[in-house]
């Protein structure tokens, strides 16, 4: 048996097949990224119909929704793409070797366009007179809470993918989205791709350009931290081939 330590190769976020046409995996990031910001706005919109003014349940609501669809997409499409729906993730994998430049290229292009189609569906099926809610110049507090919903976030998806505990990625994620939601006062964005979609969506979920500028850089360096806690937690003796080419996943089992 190998001494080579089990979290040396992600179990989670990870594609199942590396050698499926990158065209393909690339789309389902796309999909998954569509259905995803389809469902955060559209969340926000619902609520500001049914229950104008009442920022509890609002807050409650996008919270248990965003975090169910990201879990059960997850589920569903991460075996195909690994399930990231997120620029940040795919950017952490390639900063560290797990991923290749054309594959993160491919991926980060699927779910910034996703993003931004999603964002127009959930407009087309809550139609408002106008953009909403925009929130137009950031406080400090806003962006720092940007900074750590990300952080945050990031923490999570790595030690999930370092834990050797693939089934634990999905709800672990979901539960810490749904917790950041309600906790940080920005509503954690912490993904590049709905943050950019967030400049075309209408009701809570829209920002302004400034505001949108400062959350991105905000999320980057967030994540940033994040690996560095990572491998803090994790120290790692060697980096695993990167995504594209073959894996050892027989170390999944050990």
């Amino acid at each position: 048996m190998s001494s080579t330590p089990a979290y040396i190769v992600p179990t989670c976020f990870v594609e199942a097949d590396p050698q499926l046409q990158l065209a393909r995996r690339a789309t389902v990031e796309c999909i998954g990224t569509l259905f995803l910001t389809t469902v955060a706005v559209g969340a926000g919109l619902a609520v500001t119909q049914v229950e104008p003014g009442n920022h509890g349940f609002a807050l409650l609501l996008s919270a248990l929704v965003t975090s169910g669809a990201l879990v059960g997409l997850i589920l569903a499409l991460g075996k195909v793409s690994g399930g990231h729906f997120n620029p940040l993730i795919t950017l952490l994998q390639w900063f560290a070797r797990e991923r290749t430049g054309r594959c993160t290229v491919a991926y980060i292009t699927g779910q910034l366009i996703g993003g931004a189609i999603g964002a127009a569906i959930a407009n087309m099926l809550f139609p408002t007179p106008s953009v909403e809610q925009a929130i137009s110049t950031p406080t400090v507090a806003l962006v720092a809470s940007e900074f750590i919903a990300s952080a945050g976030l990031m923490t999570i998806v790595f030690g999930c993918m370092r834990s050797g505990l693939a089934s634990t990625g999905p709800f672990a994620v979901g539960a810490w989205l749904f917790a950041a939601i309600i906790a940080t006062p920005s509503g954690s964005y912490a993904n590049p791709a709905i943050t950019l979609a967030s400049l075309i969506a209408h009701g809570p979920v829209h920002l302004s350009v400034r505001a949108v500028w400062l959350y991105v850089p905000a999320d980057l360096f967030g994540a940033v931290l994040a690996i560095l806690f990572i491998a803090i937690g994790y120290p790692r003796k060697r980096l695993p081939d990167a995504v594209d080419r073959p894996l050892d996943r027989s170390a999944l089992q050990r």
